[in-house]
């Protein structure tokens, strides 16, 4: 399948309390577009080129994902988070992997736009890959599956209503959507080939500010109870919790 010239295709980096601290706009400067509260708008224009005002009375990482999906024109949705560590691939060397960080805006559109192109030819609506610092998360040798967690830390959404986030989770909510269209379609675009890691917990400002304990347990309890058998377990280690998956 060719994509069309005029597929439009948003990268949209919602952002909150990081003016100056972000870290994705350092690879994407040109082509990713950052949302924050209205109220921080002049903060982050003395940092970044593209900054779109979100209403301050739209609340969390969920309904602002949300408000971004309803409030744009494009077909494709690129989610990313504004922290970003490393972006690129893992090499394979003979005694460790080391990761190779790739800055050519050209080759990450690119991508982006073919794993839309997939999704299309699957019937499916999200892609997304896998962000976390582990090397072995990366799999060169099987660069898709069909089955895994994606994360909306990096994750491409077929802007056609479809699928929205549940705004019943305050956090987690990139499992709810990724377990609703395994559920749904009968698998998810994951890109395994490719290594996007992010600060998550350790950067000042966005979901930190608000993430509690209390509010990750509660989200786990409403993913056992909506998705019966396809959720094994959940741990935690200093607060950060990690959910295995039965897929």
């Amino acid at each position: 399948m060719i994509l069309k010239p005029d597929t439009k295709m948003l990268i949209a980096i919602p952002s909150k309390n990081r003016a100056g601290n972000t870290t994705t706009n350092k690879i994407l400067p040109n082509i990713g577009t950052f949302y924050v509260p209205e109220s921080e708008i002049h903060q982050y224009q003395s940092y970044i080129k593209n900054v779109v005002g979100v209403p301050n009375d739209v609340r969390g990482i969920t309904a602002t994902r949300n408000w971004i999906l309803k409030n744009t024109e494009e077909r494709y949705v690129v989610f990313l988070d504004d922290d970003v560590k490393y972006a690129g691939y893992t090499k394979m060397a003979k005694y460790k992997a080391l990761k190779i960080v790739i800055k050519d805006e050209a080759f990450w559109f690119n991508e982006f736009y073919k794993f839309f192109d997939m999704c299309e030819e699957l019937k499916y609506k999200i892609w997304g890959l896998k962000t976390e610092s582990a090397t072995r998360s990366v799999c060169p040798y099987k660069p898709f599956n069909f089955k895994a967690y994606v994360t909306a830390s990096c994750m491409g959404i077929v802007n056609d209503g479809e699928y929205m986030f549940d705004e019943n989770y305050k956090v987690k909510e990139d499992y709810d959507i990724c377990l609703r269209h395994i559920r749904d379609k009968g698998g998810i675009l994951a890109v395994r080939y490719l290594h996007w890691e992010n600060e998550h917990w350790t950067t000042d400002g966005g979901c930190k500010d608000y993430r509690t304990v209390k509010m990750e347990k509660d989200a786990i309890k409403l993913l056992a109870r909506s998705y019966p058998g396809m959720v094994r377990r959940a741990t935690s280690n200093a607060n950060k919790f990690t959910i295995q998956l039965n897929l």
